[in-house]
């Protein structure tokens, strides 16, 4: 079987939609009113935790930059380059 690489702007496109449809899917079955009610928390839980994630992946990068400046400085190999 082949493996398929996308980029991650198309990943996360993917990924966007299968969340939607999950949602819309989640809406159509449960009952109403509370059926709202249980579907806006659990929404509500899950955009907190992708929040989260995606700050922590920020900082990562951030302090993968800032190492990676760090260790340029020091080298004075690479500041010749």
């Amino acid at each position: 079987m082949r493996k398929a690489f996308f980029n991650s702007s198309v990943k996360g496109a993917i990924a966007g939609a299968i969340m939607t449809g999950g949602w819309l899917l989640a809406d159509l079955l449960l009952p109403e009113p509370w059926g709202d009610v249980v579907l806006f928390a659990a929404m509500a839980v899950v955009n907190v935790g992708i929040g989260w994630k995606l700050g922590k992946l920020y900082d990562q990068q951030e302090a993968k930059e800032a190492n990676a400046e760090a260790a340029e400085a020091l080298d004075p190999k690479s500041a010749a380059n």
